[in-house]
């Protein structure tokens, strides 16, 4: 892995923040076409992955028997493209055309299909309908991913995921191409609706391989509005790289996502969306020590009490134990990393190492106040780090040292 170095202070905020979620096991990731075109060939003048454009310029000469450049016209929908051609042709016409325009098995999965599956993404999704990124997953020993293609499927799911939310040329699943597919799609695919939404409320979501205009893109962004409210949707983050105008930035910051334009960096060009990419996953794996247990030591020293009802204390020797303690949790305190929310394992260790001093709260009366203040100070936050509530047995010796 190569050393990221001099991320432009205009991104690494937001780069910090999805690779703390990522760490966090808080981050789920969309995956679009665009990152398909980072695959390799696997023969010489393989065809190349289309763009909407070029699926688009296919669809207009089935329907109207001209190429798009003899139009009389420049602008074109593909979407109402692909209904036309499924209503004068049939649908498996319009599939036949997309199984022919993506040569997904002239090409293999590259290090960066891999690069990106062994990152702790909670859920993988994807618009794709090409079997890229599933059989990268093969080949990623440190995450083991369920491929989702059918809705009914994903009732008994469970996470790492890669949920194909458009269809997939490996089953018999339909693609949703068309105008109408994309009409009707939050009613015949609610399961894969709100699964995304459920993701979206809990994780960070990010978006890698939609442009600004990618009807994909779109068309998700505005299912979520829809159901969650402008005031409620979830932050999201469009990765890459992106050469949008400040109005698209502006327009789609109103939908609370967030663009990272990776051609910042320095050893990115304004072109090269593979380096773009690169540079990303590189920073998220360069983020894992400061992110991860390693970027916070807890001491598994004094995680019980010496003394208990069968070896009573002395009133100064329980006092002494009390402050070593407080000694210990206080520099743990401090020098917790600027987390949001701890990881998962230590959230569980730290409890773990917490929880069997709960019992000095039941002893409040027999310690000094001064002492049982800062006891229960670094307690509690101990707590809410462990994302555990106030217990109710607990409630009333937090009184006391009030």
């Amino acid at each position: 892995m190569e050393l990221v170095k001099n991320i432009p202070k205009s991104i690494q905020p937001y780069l910090d923040e999805i690779a703390q979620c990522l760490w966090s096991k808080n981050a789920s990731i969309m995956i679009g076409a665009g990152f398909s075109m980072n695959a390799k060939a696997m023969f010489d003048n393989a065809k190349r992955f289309p763009s909407w454009q070029d699926l688009g310029n296919v669809f207009y000469e089935k329907v109207r028997g001209e190429k798009i450049a003899d139009a009389k016209y420049n602008f074109f929908d593909p979407l109402k493209l692909a209904y036309e051609v499924e209503s004068n042709f049939g649908r498996p016409v319009l599939d036949n055309i997309l199984r022919t325009s993506i040569p997904d098995s002239d090409y293999k999965p590259s290090e960066l299909h891999q690069s990106l599956l062994s990152l702790p993404w909670t859920d993988v999704f994807t618009t794709n309908y090409d079997t890229l990124l599933e059989r990268a997953a093969e080949s990623v020993n440190e995450r083991n991913y369920k491929v989702v293609v059918h809705k009914d499927n994903l009732v008994h799911s469970t996470p790492p995921r890669i949920v194909k939310l458009h269809g997939c040329f490996s089953a018999s699943t339909p693609l949703i191409i068309s105008e109408e597919d994309y009409r009707t799609y939050p009613q015949k695919f609610a399961p894969f609706v709100n699964t995304v939404q459920q993701t979206l409320l809990e994780n960070t979501l990010c978006l890698i391989g939609f442009s600004g205009d990618d009807p994909n893109f779109l068309k998700w962004i505005g299912w979520i509005r829809d159901n969650l409210g402008s005031q409620n949707s979830p932050k999201i983050y469009l990765i890459g790289v992106l050469n949008l105008s400040t109005s698209q930035e502006k327009t789609l910051s109103q939908y609370n996502i967030t663009c990272v334009d990776m051609s910042a960096c320095e050893s990115v060009g304004e072109k090269d969306h593979r380096a773009g990419i690169d540079v990303f996953i590189n920073y998220c794996e360069q983020r894992k020590d400061a992110e991860t247990q390693s970027g916070w030591k807890l001491s598994n020293k004094l995680t019980s009490s010496r003394f208990n009802a069968t070896n009573p204390a002395k009133e100064y020797e329980a006092e002494e134990e009390i402050s070593q303690l407080i000694s210990l949790w206080k520099n743990e305190r401090l020098s917790y990393p600027n987390w949001l929310v701890a990881p998962n394992e230590l959230r569980h260790k730290l409890w773990n190492y917490t929880s069997q001093w709960s019992s000095i709260l039941d002893q409040a009366t027999q310690i000094p106040n001064p002492l049982l203040k800062e006891f229960i100070y670094e307690f509690l936050w101990r707590k809410e780090k462990s994302l555990l509530p106030i217990f109710d047995n607990e409630i009333e010796s937090i009184k006391l040292a009030i």
